[in-house]
């Protein structure tokens, strides 16, 4: 078994065919003697308490909803701990000579991901693991900011690729998506960055180039294409939506026309390539989520399929056309797309 997740997918399995036996119409067609069910029964009983034991999973549906705000809870603590770490950390500082700032900002981030390990071997959950790898990554976050202002260091891109490993090395240990959201975030932001202090700008306008982001986006969401997550299967749709979400912020920046881009084309016709470019990638998105089954894929292309589409609509028809008619084509497209999903989820 290699983590939770996949031990609560098999508990989830069980407890479906638990479900679809216990129905009279299902048993009759299958027609199992007394000897076999009671075999089921007795082997399913045994596996649930099994993995309940190792893995602590969910065997109800309330179970699963406490889960869920556990792991809000522990997100939300880390990010409010990681916070007041910051807080406290900036408010006292200056009492402190600089030998203790150097030794507390490298003590501060061993001390909190030594204590990660420890609760991820005490817990089957990781909630608590989750929380203070949170705190571990702020901790070293602050670690590298505060050497830098004290050896007088100028601040480069190289940060956010130390920051974005470290991320991701605390992700892939304790199987933790959001610390993997934010790594991703911050190597996608460091390639942006390496990209643009290439080309002979100040690191810090990759902001202002959103077409950088467009080519990592995409490598981003080509992981799990080539890299198995045999371990960690959760993490495959994490770098798609992550990949999905960057492409189409760039596309929207860039469809409004402020930031730079690199075609040679008057603002406008970059605008409207940009639209265009976005509606066409997001249709093929829903498709190809629909598909293969990424159900979070088609549903964020069908969000930024029906976005990109509103705000061609806007540019094309909300100076001249009265707005009661407007938000009712915008409505009609509404039902048109449901109809069209509808139709492009059935079997074929």
């Amino acid at each position: 078994m290699a983590d939770r997740e996949e031990a609560q997918a098999q508990a989830n399995r069980i407890r479906n065919l638990q479900a679809a036996l216990s129905n009279t119409e299902v048993a009759s067609v299958l027609d199992l003697s007394s000897e076999q069910r009671e075999r089921f029964a007795h082997w399913a009983a045994g596996h649930l308490a099994e993995l309940e034991r190792d893995f602590d999973v969910d065997l109800t549906p309330g179970q699963g909803s406490m889960s869920w705000g556990l792991r809000i809870a522990s997100a939300l603590g880390g990010v409010a701990l990681s916070a007041s770490l910051v807080l406290l950390f900036h408010r006292y500082w200056g009492d402190f000579d600089t030998w203790l700032q150097v030794l507390f900002v490298l003590a501060a981030p061993l001390a909190f991901l030594a204590a990660a390990e420890y609760a991820a071997k005490r817990e089957h959950t990781r909630y608590f693991a989750g929380l203070l790898s949170l705190i571990a990554l702020a901790a070293f976050i602050l670690d590298l900011s505060v050497l830098g202002q004290a050896f007088n260091i100028t601040p480069t891109e190289r940060s956010l690729l130390a920051w974005g490993i470290f991320a991701l090395a605390l992700a892939y240990r304790y199987g933790q998506r959001l610390l993997l959201i934010i790594g991703l975030l911050f190597l996608i932001s460091y390639g942006c960055a390496a990209v643009t202090a290439t080309l002979g700008f100040h690191w810090l306008d990759f902001g202002t180039r959103p077409e950088h982001a467009l080519v990592i986006a995409i490598l981003v969401w080509g992981v799990p294409l080539r890299l198995a997550h045999q371990r960690h299967p959760s993490f495959e749709p994490v770098y798609r939506a992550v990949g999905i979400i960057v492409f189409f912020v760039a596309v929207t920046a860039l469809s409004e026309g402020s930031p730079v881009s690199y075609l040679p084309l008057v603002p406008e016709t970059v605008r409207v390539f940009y639209e265009v470019l976005g509606i066409v990638v997001a249709a093929g998105a829903i498709w190809l989520g629909i598909r293969r089954q990424w159900s979070g894929q088609a549903n964020l292309g069908a969000l930024f399929f029906c976005t990109l589409l509103i705000s061609r609509f806007y540019h094309w028809w909300w100076d001249w056309m009265p707005a009661w008619l407007f938000f009712a084509i915008i409505g009609g497209f509404g039902v048109g797309v449901v109809i069209a999903l509808k139709r492009l989820r059935r079997p074929a």
